[in-house]
């Protein structure tokens, strides 16, 4: 029995092998660019997640605190220092501010008079306050501005991440 010359198949499986190397790279974009919309989702839906509590927590507090010469809600601005490595991703950030919002529950229901009284010592207390082990990393917080209007206590604040010694 006789075995066929390839020679005579050289094009067909260079043709072959041309279009598997092409649906490989083909699936591996198509995976990449589907994860890319997949992380983008999640992040929306992470941050729309945000929101909702903020906002329920909000209601929760509206209905407590009726009178309207008493802080019913507290928003936190993070701000980034301008070091260069600075880039703090959203999902810190969102932890950041829950645990500094967490921090200043203090002054709701307090009244707006008398939310000075307060205002140094919650300064103080958060003036460089540490919160450790956010995404694995130690954070420095500094409040920076604190603004109260309508019931609404701003608090406007910086963030640096704390280097391990």
């Amino acid at each position: 029995m006789r075995v066929p010359s390839f020679s005579k198949f050289r094009r067909f499986m260079q043709a072959t092998a041309f279009f598997v190397c092409g649906a490989i790279v083909g699936a591996a974009v198509f995976n990449a660019l589907k994860l890319d919309i997949v992380e983008q989702v999640y992040k929306e839906n992470y941050e729309i997640r945000d929101q909702l509590e903020t906002l329920k927590n909000d209601m929760k507090l509206a209905k407590e605190t009726r009178k309207e010469n008493v802080v019913r809600q507290i928003v936190t601005i993070l701000e980034q220092s301008d070091r260069e490595t600075g880039n703090i991703d959203i999902l810190t950030q969102t932890e950041l501010k829950k645990k500094l919002k967490r921090d200043l529950e203090i002054f709701v229901g307090l009244s707006i008079y008398k939310i000075n009284t307060h205002a140094e010592f919650a300064r103080k207390l958060l003036g460089n306050k540490v919160f450790a082990d956010v995404g694995g990393k130690d954070y420095k917080v500094v409040i920076r501005t604190m603004l109260l209007v309508d019931g609404v206590l701003q608090v406007w604040a910086s963030a640096e991440e704390v280097p391990h010694t």
